[in-house]
């Protein structure tokens, strides 16, 4: 049995610490930093500069999971992820042409974003050795994210966009702390395996990945285009950034509850909700202008991610064994925000140029597939356990 020098209290805390810093960082990233690149480079190129962050996920994601799981030290790598961010941000301001800002910031937002398949992997762990909820400590993130945002974006329009540079620099140096304090708990790795892909080996994990991966990418709509489509219904950029606000802070919520739901109701079904709700909200999307459909549907963010998330937490906790959870981690989250993310996105992209209602008939059409194969894996799911009970 492992034993770790913390007590829950305190890695609880470190845990909530670094969760606070990471969306801290992407709290600034994600609705405001195209803003800032705007002021350095042509409009043409921002996209290509963002875009390229999640395309190199599908390198660092498996090199960075596999490293993990071969050395059993979560921690080493999310500092060194996390000093990466930090030196990108450093350069950006030295820099001249869109293909350096590509290059530099396609390097610093993947490492960004493949802190989280880690820094949950290592939540995942400590929850088996200290009891700690999942929901407990990942719902920080989300409350630092709202605020975070909220400021940086009055600062903005406040002093200028250099406010968004500066505050996203502050943010990394927090990072980069909070990432040092994170409990060291160490894994034993497997032998001679390499272990990124033995995950797939595992029950039903095939299936489960393209189910949960498919779900959470049905927010590609929302993430890429919601904003632009309120912005052109009439709403103020102030309504929009409560909009998602309200989203936010239904996440938050369920984060705290979503324990209780699991622990009584299971995985597998509250997947199967999840996928409902997603289904339901992205057709009220597709349709809905007036405000209170449009605070209807963001509430609904409880469920789609929320909900969905914690539950496929639990589900990877019960039956990934802790020597592959890194690399289970960086598995689906290569395939729901690298590959599915981006596929998506594209295609919402081409049919908003036509009607944007069919961009999110897109996502809601996604989510229904992703509902079957959730009931799916459910029967197959309860099949094993009546198997290895009887």
């Amino acid at each position: 049995m492992q034993t770790i020098d913390y007590s829950k209290k305190s890695a609880e805390l470190r845990l909530s610490g670094y969760y606070s810093a990471f969306f801290a960082v992407y709290g600034i990233a994600i609705p405001l930093w195209p803003r800032w690149l705007e002021g350095q480079i042509s409009l043409e190129y921002v996209g290509l500069v963002l875009g390229m962050s999640y395309w190199l996920k599908l390198i660092i994601v498996p090199a960075t999971a596999w490293l993990a799981d071969a050395t059993g030290d979560r921690r080493k790598i999310m500092i060194a992820l996390a000093g990466i961010v930090l030196l990108g941000l450093v350069l950006l301001p030295w820099l001249e042409g869109w293909v350096l800002y590509m290059v530099i910031w396609g390097v610093a937002g993947a490492a960004l974003s493949t802190g989280v398949p880690l820094s949950d992997g290592l939540t995942m762990r400590l929850s088996q050795l200290l009891d700690i909820k999942f929901g407990s400590v990942r719902k920080w993130g989300s409350v630092s994210f709202m605020l975070i945002s909220l400021v940086v974006g009055y600062l903005a329009d406040q002093y200028g966009l250099q406010a968004i540079y500066y505050s996203i620099l502050f943010a990394a140096v927090t990072l980069v702390i909070a990432a040092y304090f994170t409990p060291k708990v160490y894994t034993e790795p497997e032998k001679e395996t390499v272990p990124f892909f033995r995950p797939l080996q595992l029950p039903n994990f095939p299936l489960f990945l393209i189910t949960v991966a498919l779900l959470l990418a049905t927010h590609a709509a929302l993430y890429g285009f919601s904003a632009i489509y309120w912005k052109s219904l009439g709403y103020s950029n102030m309504m929009i950034t409560v909009l998602w606000v309200i989203g936010v802070v239904a996440e938050i919520i369920m984060f705290s509850q979503s324990g209780k739901l699991i622990d009584r109701f299971g995985a597998m079904p509250m997947i199967i909700v999840a996928g409902c709700g997603a289904v339901l909200r992205w057709s009220v999307l597709a349709f809905a202008e007036a405000l209170p459909l449009l605070v209807f549907a963001q509430l609904l963010h409880a469920l789609t991610f929320a909900l969905l998330y914690m539950s496929l937490i639990a589900y990877m906790t019960k039956r990934v064994p802790p020597n592959i959870s890194a690399s289970a981690q960086g598995l689906y989250d290569s395939l729901s925000m690298g590959i599915f993310f981006g596929v998506l996105t594209m295609l919402a992209g081409l049919l908003y140029e036509m009607d944007p209602a069919y961009s999110f008939l897109l996502m809601s059409g996604c989510a229904l597939v992703g509902v079957l194969l959730a009931i799916l894996l459910l029967n197959r799911v309860r099949k094993l356990e009546k198997a290895e009970t009887s």
